[in-house]
């Protein structure tokens, strides 16, 4: 199954940002908690981690999908793929890349996604976290400056660590979901946490 499909597979249809918010039943883990921009990133680092960390246990692949904005320059892409090096994540030639038109996103505006699906191992993780959580503070480095899914296939479940203040966690199974939310009752954000105790403690 080609790699793209595997996505579609476990969330449907084109996702982008606020999984929490477009797939009902999902999970939203708060991150950071103050301090330096540093202190803030390796809090989210550790807190993601921790979650991440039975999402994919028991697992040898971490299937990544990597989401970008097209800009009018092309060094913007060599750049990111630079900082993700640097990050330890080389893009493998086994690989997906595909292109979808948005007409007009919050953040950017009209434009493109460019999307990139590939496979790397589990041992990884901490470096794909890495990448996610940085990517507000332009003083650190690597900082690849793109989203970061981190999808495992077998499960059916999507991480979208948005930045260092929360993780999105969807899936397909809610019994999956459902330790998850039990086990890192902690982590879960305060804001959303009575919508999650309506999914996940009513009979």
């Amino acid at each position: 199954m080609m790699l793209r499909e595997k996505i579609q597979e476990a969330v449907g249809d084109t996702y982008r940002f606020g999984l929490f918010y477009r797939f009902p039943g999902s999970l939203r883990f708060g991150l950071s908690s103050g301090g330096s921009p540093l202190d803030q990133v390796l809090t989210a680092l550790r807190k993601a981690t921790a979650v991440c960390n039975d999402v994919f246990m028991g697992e040898e692949q971490i299937l990544v999908h990597l989401q970008a904005f097209a800009s009018a320059s092309r060094f913007s892409f060599r750049e990111m793929l630079r900082e993700l090096r640097l990050a330890g994540i080389v893009i493998p030639s086994v690989r997906d890349v595909w292109v979808d038109q948005t007409d007009d996103d919050d953040d950017y505006g009209a434009g493109h996604w460019v999307s990139c699906a590939f496979e790397v191992p589990v041992t990884k993780l901490q470096n794909l976290l890495w990448c996610a959580v940085v990517t507000d503070f332009g003083s650190l480095h690597p900082n690849p400056h793109c989203r970061v899914y981190l999808l495992n296939s077998h499960k059916g479940i999507v991480c979208h660590p948005y930045d260092d203040r929360g993780m999105d966690v969807i899936g397909q199974q809610k019994s999956a979901l459902a330790e998850l939310y039990t086990r890192h009752s902690d982590l879960l954000l305060e804001y959303d946490l009575e919508v999650m105790r309506q999914t996940f403690e009513q009979p």
